[in-house]
Parts: structure tokens; sequence; C-alpha cells
């Protein structure tokens, strides 16, 4: 290496040279990062001295395997594909020209963009929207008790059993400051008697009309009663509960625009969770209680897995609704004129309230259960409802109220809480399942990772849920790496051992009852360094088939395909069948299926920070990792550039996975215009992509498809390569489009598919929230600790 730096001092390298020993240097430098000292290790005991003896007998025949196996031909066809890739080439002629041709690949010529733009010029939203740091999405708030007053209004007409349930749970579950205002619209004897006795003993004020008036007469008497900073509206038939009123006015509070604010329910016609309309689509849904649930478990469990997002949406139902002072001064009273018999008032009022400059959200942690509208029976509710939606479009137009009710049924945050709402009680299930079968045991990580990675991210959200499930879980990583592994995992709740050397690792074989290697060298590091260590379960998580990382590198691409069957004892759980299957077919053992798993909770639909007019441009974001050749960066750089001499200013460009000297070092396109984010924690990327249209994945294959997955759950539209496991998640053209990524031409029209059908990509954006959440990390979590601790039972089950 010193000879090699001595001749620089007499050699002028060109451009393509220096790049080539810059790529060298920085491919050295990541080596030194990553690689361990497995050889080292090997070294220090019989046991490893044995093994490679193993190695050196098997060496023969398993290279006559691999020359005949799948891997081999996949590799041959990978650098077929690498061939296709045209190099930039000058533009012929003798005139003189800055200009650049390149050959895209995809059938004819383009300019390139002059290198002479700055960043402000080439990108077409100001940069300042995306910020120099993109910030990160906060998750979990602490909730504090309220101390703005609040006037707790109550219309009642009958239906005696579900006012004792309202006031009852209104007392039990409401904490102070607050009041009670009760409205007795004509009820009969028997009613009128419970509220004289109810409000002369809680202190409530008691408002009495000798005959009905109607909700939207009675509603405004308690209103006229009012003078608290808030004004809660309840209807006599709902049951409040804990923290219900903590949570309400937390959400009013935490932005001055928010005017009204509702909470979710069983039956609140856009408010409703976790089904919006009946089995038959003809009505709204009801959504009745499981069977044993009582209202305040579900307000429990609702809380516990909202990510408190406050979506804002142009109605509110009006069984439950918190209203801040200012909008009454400002705005008034229902309207008594047009809705006076009840129906429609509420949505008039919002309508009002949001042409006044106020906005309306829903409490998302809050959950109050509704039997609703049993004051009058169904043909007379039909009546009211059809006399007041006239009323609703004569006063302020079909338009206005037509593109309210899309928002409120199509709003990708609604959606994306509908639907985490239809998967929390089996959530729920398979923990406490999981704390019946596995509490107290303890299971241990090897994840010697230096910063945030797809990898990383599955073990670190199945890790927590195993810890809900009451399994003392530890991530076990390298000393040199803790610097890098907190600044990429800041929020990290996973408790994490930080051992010296790799071979240090067995010596904690006596603190659990099972570990896991992570990836292949990893398996190596959990061999005894005694014969008379006690071994604990040890298990080989597997996210990938490594042999296919090193097409080129014969010793490491052994050593992965022996990692497999290192040990008789080692209990291998697959991410995904296409896993398994791998495994199965290309080395010959068997494996259980642990399952895809993406984090729902971080990844999910935010209200989006960046312009959202109807003439914005379509944004699209790219994960590009030069350092890994299977994720296609060369391939996705140049559909990107393609992309944007194609469509101009009707699409941005966004990138994030390396550094921005990585694109220099490794010849990657840069001659378009687009942004590189750089490298982002989990909460970023969760930011950034609640910001986008579509996320592409052009990898040669993808064994999961991890970041795929968490744009799912941020509802973009997604392209995934056909190739390995994300056929397990994406149904093509259905929640996403699946394409053969060794075609550029393939790549190029499904992503112009994309960009052009705005109906395409909006079904599939859709689709997308719902079907995701299906994958939640405690599923995944449950079946990998059953394979783990119950294998011999389950050996042959797919699903475990």
């Amino acid at each position: 290496m010193s000879n090699l730096f001595e001749d620089e001092q007499f050699l002028s390298l060109d451009i393509r040279t220096q790049k080539r020993l810059a790529r060298s240097q920085f491919q050295l430098q990541q080596a030194e990062a990553e690689i361990n000292s497995l050889r080292y290790h090997l070294r220090q005991t019989q046991l490893e001295l044995d093994h490679i003896q193993r190695v050196a007998e098997q060496s023969q025949t398993l290279v006559s395997a691999m020359e005949t196996s799948k891997f081999w031909k996949l590799r041959s066809l990978w650098f077929k594909v690498k061939g296709k890739l045209k190099q930039v080439v000058l533009l012929k002629g003798g005139e003189k020209s800055d200009k650049l041709i390149v050959n895209s690949g995809f059938g004819e010529e383009t300019p390139a963009i002059s290198e002479a733009l700055t960043r402000s010029e080439i990108w077409k939203i100001e940069p300042a929207s995306y910020q120099d740091s993109v910030p990160e999405t906060r998750i979990n708030q602490s909730l504090t008790a309220h101390t703005k007053t609040a006037d707790i209004i109550v219309c009642v007409h009958n239906a005696l059993d579900d006012v004792k349930d309202c006031l009852e749970a209104v007392v039990r579950y409401t904490r102070m400051p607050y009041s009670l205002i009760l409205v007795d619209d004509g009820s009969g004897e028997e009613t009128r008697e419970y509220l004289a006795n109810f409000a002369d003993y809680q202190g409530a004020t008691l408002i009495r009309n000798e005959s009905a008036k109607g909700y939207t007469f009675a509603a405004n008497q308690g209103l006229n009663k009012s003078f608290s900073n808030y004004a809660i509206l309840l209807n006599s038939d709902t049951v409040v509960t804990p923290e219900w009123l903590d949570r309400l006015l937390a959400c009013a509070e935490s932005d001055p625009q928010i005017g009204i604010v509702g909470p979710l329910s069983n039956s609140a016609t856009w408010q409703s969770i976790p089904e919006l309309f009946n089995a038959a689509g003809d009505d709204w849904a009801e959504n009745p209680l499981p069977e044993g649930m009582r209202v305040a478990e579900m307000a429990q469990i609702v809380a516990e897995y909202s990510g408190r997002l406050y979506p804002r949406i142009p109605f509110l139902n009006g069984f439950c609704l918190a209203i801040k002072r200012e909008v009454i001064e400002q705005v008034g009273y229902f309207d008594e004129v047009n809705f006076g018999a009840g129906y429609g008032e509420e949505n008039d009022y919002c309508l009002r309230t949001r042409k006044a400059g106020w906005q309306l959200a829903i409490a998302d942690d809050v959950y109050v259960y509704h039997h609703g509208s049993r004051s009058y029976n169904h043909e007379r509710r039909k009546q009211l409802c059809d006399k007041a939606n006239l009323a609703l479009a004569e006063k302020h137009g079909v338009e206005i109220v037509s593109d309210g009710v899309e928002i409120c049924r199509f709003d990708p945050v609604l959606q994306g809480i509908r639907s985490r709402c239809q998967v929390m009680l089996k959530r729920r299930q398979y923990i406490e399942e999981g704390k019946k079968l596995w509490e107290g045991k303890r299971v241990f990580f090897i994840l010697p990772i230096a910063g945030v990675g797809g990898g990383g991210n599955i073990v670190l959200h199945e890790a927590e849920a195993m810890i809900k499930m009451g399994v003392d879980v530890r991530i076990v990583n390298l000393a040199p790496f803790k610097e890098g592994f907190e600044q990429g995992y800041p929020e990290n709740k996973v408790p994490v051992i930080y051992v010296e050397k790799e071979k240090n690792i067995p010596w904690l074989f006596p603190q659990c009852d099972a570990i896991f290697a992570t990836y292949y060298a990893s398996v190596f590091w959990m061999n005894p360094l005694t014969p008379d260590l006690n071994i604990p379960i040890r298990g080989y998580y597997i996210q990938d088939f490594e042999p296919y990382f090193f097409p080129n590198q014969v010793t490491d691409f052994i050593e992965a395909w022996l990692s497999y069957t290192l040990y008789p004892d080692l209990v291998r759980i697959c991410k995904t069948e296409w896993d398994r299957e791998m495994v199965k077919d290309q080395v010959g053992v068997e494996s259980f299926v642990g399952g895809a798993t993406v984090n729902i909770d971080t990844y999910r639909p935010r209200c989006q920070k960046l312009p959202n007019t109807p003439k914005k441009p379509i944004r699209i974001l790219a994960m590009i990792r030069p350092t890994s050749p299977r994720r296609a960066p060369k391939l996705t750089m140049e559909v990107l550039r393609e992309i944007d001499r194609r469509y101009g200013d009707a699409v941005d460009i966004v990138i994030f996975g390396c550094e921005s000297k990585e694109l220099d070092i490794f010849d990657l396109p840069q001659d378009f215009r687009f942004q590189n984010l750089e490298i982002l924690n989990r909460s970023q990327v969760a930011w950034i992509m609640n910001q986008i249209d579509i996320f592409i994945d052009y990898s040669v294959f993808q064994a999961q498809g991890l970041t795929a997955m968490e744009a799912m759950c941020s509802g973009c539209a997604i392209i995934v390569p056909q190739r390995g496991g994300t056929g397990e998640f994406v149904k093509h053209e259905e929640n996403g489009l699946i394409v053969d990524s060794s075609s550029p031409e393939a790549c190029l029209a499904a992503l112009e598919r994309l960009i052009v059908d705005e109906n395409l990509r909006t079904k599939i954006q859709r689709q997308a929230i719902k079907d995701v959440c299906e994958f939640y990390p405690e599923k995944g979590a449950f079946y990998t600790l059953k394979s783990l601790f119950h294998g011999g039972e389950i050996r042959g089950d797919k699903n475990a």
C-alpha cells in the first residue's frame, strides 16, 4: 500500500482512476467497520479447529453443488443484467457542447441536465419545506390531567336505562374541573323523577321542558347555560370511559386552530371503529363489543394503540362534541330554523365552524360507547335524516357537503386509524397468550450493527413485542458499534448488552434461555468456549438468503452457506416462505416461518406537513444503497433520471439511505433533479414517508422488503421486485405493483403507470393501508417464540 502512495507522487491519475481508488478506500472502511474477528475466533478453540477441518473436507463437494445450484444461475443472470446498464458516452460530432448524451437504456437518448444548476433551482418544492434535517416523528406523548373548565351538557328524552348508564359513567370517569348541565326534553315521569334526584344529589344544573322541543332546541338551552372554557355536548345514550375528558381537551389544546373535538366510538358514522359499514354495506356499522369485554377495557386498548394523531375532519358526529368557548362566541348556537327537529344540526354547525376558520379534530385516543338513536324509532330517524340532508345541501351547497363526505371516508389518516383498530384486539390476544406461555423467559439477539437498517428494525420491533409478552429480551451488540447504534436508534426501548469481542458472547449463555444469531457470521459466535459450558437454545433468525450477498466472494459465500447447518440443534426461523424455500432448496434443510412483520405504530399515515394542493407534484421516494449491488442503486437512479426528464415539474424525487459522497464514489447518475436526505433513523423515515406518494424498490430480490412495507403503512403506492418474498404481502395491482426488476423497461413502465394513472395510484394506496396492518409485530414475535421453545412439537407447521 505504501508503494502505491509513493507512486502517486510521480503519477497523475485521471478522474476515473481516482474514483476507483476512492471506491476501494470506502469499501475498506466499510469492511473494517463490519467485519469481525471471525477467523481469529475460529483459531482460539479446538472446537473451531475441528470445524475448519470439516469445512476443508466438504469444500470440494460444496463447490460442485454450487456450480449446479440455482444461485449460480442467478449469478450468471446478474452479470448479464449488469452488462445492459449503459455508460455515459460523449456527444458524437466535433461541435463544442457542454451537454452529455445519456443512453438510458429506455429506447431513446436524453440530454443530461447541466451540473451548474443550484439545489434551489433544481428542487421544485422549496428546500426548507423538507428542512435541512428531517424532523423526527414523536410518538406516545404523555397525558396530563386537564385544567380548563368544562360544562358537560346532556340532553335527555326518555330511554332511562341508557340515561342511567351515561350519567353514572360521567360521574365515575370524569376528573374535575367540570360541571353538569342536564336538559330534560319532555321525558316521562320516571325519567323526570330520576333526573331531578340526580341533579339534586350531584349539584347539576337541570332544565326541564314539559313537552319535547327536539334535540336542537334542547342543546341550545344547555349551551346558553354554559360559560366554561369548553361546552361538551354528550348524548344520553353514550358511555364515557376513564380519562375521556382529559384526552378530549388535550386534543383541543394541542393546536389553537382546533375548535371542536370528537372521540372514536363503536357507532358514530365516520368516527366508528373498527368498521364504518355493516356487512351488507347498506348501513352504518354498530361494532358491538366482543363478548365479555367492558367498555372501559375497550377504551384502554384504543388509548394504548393510538398514535394521538388528532386527524382533521370536515364533519364530526354530534353524539359527543367538545366545543371551545371562542367558537361559540364566534359561530353561535345550532340552527333552530333549518334543523330544529334534530339531525343535521351538527353537520351545519361543523360547516359554519370551518367557514369561520376553525378546524375539527378527532381525539383518536378516546373511545366513547354509543348505543345509537334509541330516542327515535327507525322510521322517524329516517324521515329526520332525509329532511336534514336536503336542508344542509340547500343552505351550504351540494359540493362542499359531498367533498367533505369524500374526505371523511377516504382520508388516509382516518383509514390508518380504522385499519389499526381492526387488528388491535388480535394484537392484544397474542400478547396475553404469549404471557401465559413464555413470561419470565430470557432471550438474547446477537445484533452486531453500527447503525439503522432494515434487519435491525425487524429485530427491534419484534423484540419490543416479546417484552410486552413478559419475555426478558436483550440485544447483544459489539462495543465498537455502540455510538453508531445509539445514534441510529435513539428511541430504542430494548436493553442492550455491549461486548468487546464476539468471542465473549458464549460467556452470556448462562444468562439466557435462548440466543439468536441474526446474520451468518453471528451463527459461528454461538460456539461454546469449553465443552462443559451449558448451551441455551440456539436459534438463527433468518431474514435473507445470505449466500446471495456474495456472488464474487467464495469464502464468505461458503461460510454463509454453512451457517444454516453449523449446529445440529440450531432452530432456523425464517421471516418469509421465500426464505424457507431458498434454505430448503439450496441447502437441503427445513426451517420454521415466523412471518413478515412491520412496525405499524411508527409507520402510519399522519397529517402531512408539506403542501398538498390538487396541483402538487407526485412525490417519489427511493432508498439508495450504493454499497449493495443487489439493491440495484444504479438502475434505480437511471429510472429516476428518466422520470425526471419525461415529467419535469410534475414529479419530485427524493432519495435516502446513503451519503452524497457515495453517489460520487460509485459513479451513480446525478444529472437530474432530486434531493438526497442521506441517512435517516426510523422516526425520520416515518416522517418523510408521509409526504410521499410512491415508493420504489428495484432490488434484484427482496427476502421480505421491509422498507416497502413501511411505505405501505404510511399510505404510499409501492413497486417491489417479483423475485423474493414480497408476494407474501403485495397483491399485484391491488395494494402494490410487482415488477420484473431485471428489466429496466418494466421498472420504468411500472413507475409511469403510478404517475399517470391517479385512480390506480389512489386505489393501491388505500388498500395498502388496510392490508399491511395484518403484519403487526406481535404475530411474528409469537410464532418466533413458539418455534424457538416448542419447535419439536410443531415441526413442519409452516405458520409457526
